[in-house]
């Protein structure tokens, strides 16, 4: 999907850490400006990329998993395990009752369904409580759904529901469950390693403190106060600390003024935002990754890494926790405030997606899924040079609730790899993704190959000794369902008797990629290259070479 044309900084209402829900009336944390960092040229330094879905939904438990694991991805989220709901009464003295498998979570029942199905599991710890909390959430559009700090009598309740929740699934023979499964094929249960600690914690979202002012701080006492619980349950216990959601701000490698002007001048949120990322990060001994989110275009990615390594450092791997496979299509720019790809007829793109009345419904829904298989795919191939750790991909299905258009959120609600419906059939994403998987996964080494001409992104991996290089075209300039795709012509200078390319998979049906093999003449390949990603199978002579991003190995990981 090619970018959309560049609009002035100064008309941007770009908030990189304000959240999805960008309503006037959630709880900014408090703005420091002088303390902001911004980005200075810093590089990650991750293991190769690990694919992940995220939103591992309680529902559809015989067909949503098996489903998702024909993208070939290794991790599983599950999303938004509320201590409320497991702990719906607080404990009497020292006695705790845990409905682990109560109807709207059913942890249990996940678990078992995700592992059976391969993945390895990531469970997201949110303390939303409403018998334990300080104070009731401060406002905007989530504070239904957010978390709050548990009153100072009930933070060793929140203590032990978290220590219980690691030791439950920790596969050390002591009050495991039983349900656990053999993953790796060893012959013995394996463990939940995994735990994030809330989602999105810098934003006032999803997290609100007991004031805009506190919230930082006391997040940083509840994510003690986990890590602590979870490593006496498991010493292989990893925490995840859960941070920021980055949006369009950062795509098209925007200068640090370009993002120092946004931040000064556009809204004090985002200012607030990157003040308590930075505080909570500070809390180094707390957690052993950094886990942010992507809710915006594959060039934005580059941007967000850099900035991370600047205020993180790159000591501790980084992850994807929740991206988006479709940004912002078709988004409203007066309710959620990001730059959107197509905003002269986003509005007739909305309608035609949620009516199947619609005369341009078809056409509009085979672009979509095709756009949403492009970008998948470029976001895979941009999280791998960019230096994470892992890219998990949201969501399983789509989100009806988000048609709402005071949420701000209509561009989730067709975000769906999985077709509505318990038969859960695959979409062209998913397909994609199996495809850059397959191809790309694994690799020693990528690097981006510079000089192939405007518009022309290629990176070369490295995989099984052999390069393998993934080509797309973008000219800055989106194009509709109606519009002729953009192309350019390809050059490829080769002395291999033949090259071997695949286009990815982005049609409704198709499982795999179109496979074609060329000779060269007079060593060289010719093709046409548009937006929908390739790629070539074969050594190739490079322009130029650009950044070369040499993973860690995995023993090398925490």
């Amino acid at each position: 999907m090619p970018s959309p044309r560049r609009i002035p900084f100064s008309f941007l209402f770009l908030l990189l850490l304000v959240g999805i829900i960008a309503a006037c009336t959630v709880p900014a944390p408090a703005c420091n400006q002088a303390s902001i960092r911004y980005p200075a040229g810093a590089q990650l330094q991750g293991e190769p990329l690990r694919l992940g879905v995220i939103d591992a939904s309680h529902l559809f438990l015989n067909e949503l998993p098996d489903a998702l694991k024909i993208s070939q991805a290794q991790l599983a989220v599950l999303d938004d395990v509320r201590w409320g709901v497991i702990e719906p009464n607080a404990p009497q003295g020292d006695v705790h009752s845990y409905a682990w498998d109560a109807p709207s979570v059913q942890l249990d029942s996940r678990v078992a369904a995700y592992q059976d199905a391969g993945f390895e599991l990531v469970i997201v710890l949110r303390a939303w409580n409403p018998w334990a909390r300080a104070a009731g959430p401060q406002g905007g559009l989530a504070a239904a759904a957010a978390s709050t700090p548990p009153k100072p009598e009930y933070l060793d309740d929140y203590a032990a529901w978290v220590q219980a929740v690691v030791e439950r699934y920790d596969g050390d023979g002591v009050d495991d469950f039983p349900g656990l499964k053999d993953v790796d094929g060893d012959g013995r249960p394996d463990p939940v390693r995994y735990f994030q600690i809330e989602t999105e914690a810098a934003t006032g979202v999803w997290w609100q403190g007991t004031s805009p002012e506190t919230a930082a701080s006391e997040y940083v006492t509840l994510l003690r106060a986990a890590a602590s619980a979870a490593r006496a349950a498991s010493p292989d216990a990893r925490i995840l600390l859960g941070g920021i959601a980055a949006t369009d701000m950062l795509d098209r490698d925007p200068s640090p003024a370009d993002l120092e002007d946004v931040v000064t001048n556009v809204n004090p949120a985002v200012c607030g935002g990157l003040t308590a990322f930075q505080q909570i990060l500070n809390a180094r001994d707390a957690y052993d990754i950094v886990a942010v989110h992507s809710i915006a275009d594959y060039t934005g990615l580059a941007t967000l890494a850099d900035w991370v390594a600047t205020v993180a450092g790159n000591e501790k791997p980084v992850w994807i926790t929740g991206a988006t496979s479709a940004p912002a299509l078709t988004a409203d720019p007066q309710i959620i405030s990001v730059n959107p790809l197509y905003p002269a007829n986003g509005q007739a793109l909305w309608n035609a997606l949620r009516d199947p009345a619609d005369p341009d419904h078809a056409g509009v829904t085979l672009w979509y899924r095709a756009e949403q298989a492009r970008l998948a795919f470029k976001k895979w191939v941009m999280a791998a040079w960019s230096g994470f750790d892992a890219l998990v991909m949201g969501y399983e299905q789509d989100r009806p609730t988000y048609e709402r258009e005071d949420y701000g959120l209509r561009d989730l609600a067709f975000q769906g790899m999985l077709a509505p419906g318990e038969d859960q059939l695959t979409r062209p994403v998913i397909h994609a993704l199996a495809t850059v998987q397959g191809q790309l996964g694994g690799y020693a080494s990528v690097q981006r190959l510079i000089g192939f001409g405007p518009g022309v992104y290629a990176f070369q991996f490295m995989v099984e000794s052999q390069p393998v290089t993934a080509f797309w075209y973008d000219d800055g300039v989106a194009q509709g369902p109606n519009d002729p795709p953009a192309s350019t012509l390809l050059t490829l200078a080769t002395q291999e008797p033949q090259l071997l390319v695949f286009t990815i998979p982005t049609q409704p049906g198709q499982t795999s990629p179109d496979v074609v093999s060329y000779a060269p003449q007079n060593g060289i390949v010719t093709l046409t290259l548009t937006e929908t990603p390739i790629i070539v199978r074969g050594r190739i002579q490079a322009p130029a070479l650009n950044q070369l991003f040499l993973p860690l190995t995995l023993s090398q990981s925490p």
